[in-house]
């Protein structure tokens, strides 16, 4: 009697203390914390990273579209040059809003493009409860980019820009794509399932699959899509767009092979790998900002001239 009494509640504690981590990872992978905009502007003014006069002193126009769940989604529209037909659209990470594209649009606002950058749902002022790592998130940069050509022509000539899960975002976009002429993923990752399983595999020293597929049905059931889903290296591998692959060799959040892995999947159109020394995630352009202006704007050259 006592040993089965013993024996059920092993179980029970078990069980519970399995809910409890799937719950944990659930709540990190779909509806992770999000940070203070105030703070991230200026801890990247701080940082050297945005001019914070310069970009107070561009024009600025606030709009608002509506998802097709109808989620209110925000964006900024800098036009910059009225007479220019090149657009950038940045598309920022996870627990972080527009601000954190900021600093990624001086180099094209000086080079005579205008930007538009948007908080994807969820984030900031956008509205919306998950995050789907660009599965959702496709169609509002869609929404995003259809509101951009209506207004400036279906001959503009349009390049994406994403960090980490906007990264992400820009690349599954692709498989929706119609007017954009270029990507740029910066520290993003090849296939989701494959990175939550190592960062399981690092908490715990092995990959507890229950915890794995038990968060997944949960994503499936609250946010309506499946972490087995989100495969860009599957979109990277079927596209001819041009795309250039940043990472930093120091990432230990998203590891930099997986940037290495797309770019040598993609077998069709121009491609560019640009590692950078000593940066972790999301750093990049922190680490040495000219840099990687330079890389950017080399790879732009090269598609401009493509398209020209």
């Amino acid at each position: 009697m006592v040993k089965g009494l013993a024996a059920i509640a092993t179980i029970l504690l078990f069980l519970v203390t399995v809910y409890f981590i799937v719950e944990y990872y659930f709540s990190q992978i779909v509806t992770r914390k999000l940070k203070d905009e105030d703070e991230l502007f200026q801890n990247q003014v701080d940082k050297g990273l945005i001019d914070k006069d310069f970009y107070e002193s561009l024009p600025k126009e606030e709009i608002f579209l509506r998802s097709r769940e109808g989620l209110k989604l925000r964006g900024i529209y800098i036009e910059a040059n009225k007479d220019s037909n090149k657009t950038m659209v940045f598309v920022h990470g996870i627990t972080v809003g527009l601000t954190c594209s900021i600093k990624y649009t001086e180099m094209f606002l000086k080079r005579g493009w205008n930007v538009l950058i948007y908080d994807q749902r969820r984030h900031a002022r956008s509205e919306g409860q998950y995050s789907t790592y660009g599965y959702y998130e496709k169609e509002d940069l869609d929404l995003f980019i259809n509101w951009l050509v209506d207004r400036k022509g279906k001959n503009e000539i349009i390049g994406l820009h994403g960090e980490s899960m906007g990264a992400a975002t820009v690349i599954q976009y692709d498989s929706i794509n119609k007017y954009a002429k270029f990507i740029i993923s910066d520290c993003g990752f090849s296939n989701l399932n494959e990175l939550l399983r190592g960062k399981i595999k690092d908490d715990y020293g092995v990959f507890l699959y229950p915890v794995l597929k038990l968060s997944d049905l949960r994503a499936k059931r609250k946010a309506k899509f499946k972490f087995e889903w989100i495969k860009p290296i599957e979109v990277v591998r079927k596209s001819s767009i041009p795309m250039m692959f940043i990472h930093g060799d120091r990432d230990k959040f998203v590891p930099w092979n997986m940037s290495v892995q797309m770019y040598k999947s993609k077998e069709n159109g121009i491609r560019r790998l640009y590692l950078a020394k000593g940066a972790k995630h999301a750093q990049a352009i922190e680490v040495d900002k000219k840099r990687y202006e330079k890389e950017v704007m080399e790879f732009v050259d090269e598609v401009l001239n493509s398209i020209n």
